[in-house]
């Protein structure tokens, strides 16, 4: 296995979204739809629907009110800074102990 397989196979496992679709997400416009991401990606309209909808519960990008379009985050234009935002806000406090993990109630 090459190194560049080695990397891309890692990523897959560590990254919530696919190569493919971070690779897109980096060459859509600011304002988009599901269907620019399946152009871009390559991909069909309902796989580009279900990473959309990903991208939303990740607060990766946002749902335009009113209107069949997403926009990305004024300071996550590209995947790698989001991703940058995320371990300077969540990862780093938790790993610091800043940011606690709720205990689980006990079961009786």
């Amino acid at each position: 296995m090459s190194r560049e397989e080695s990397l891309l196979e890692v990523l897959g496992k560590a990254l919530p979204l696919p190569s493919r679709i971070i690779v897109g997400y980096n060459e859509l416009e600011r304002d988009f739809t599901s269907g620019d991401l399946a152009r871009v990606c390559d991909i069909s309209r309902s796989s580009a629907k279900f990473y959309v909808n990903k991208m939303v519960d990740l607060r990766l990008i946002t749902k335009v009110p009113h209107k069949r379009m997403y926009q990305k985050y004024a300071n996550a234009n590209k995947f790698s800074d989001w991703m940058k935002d995320l371990m300077k806000l969540a990862l780093e406090p938790l790993e610091s102990g800043s940011l606690k993990i709720p205990e689980e109630p006990e079961e009786e």
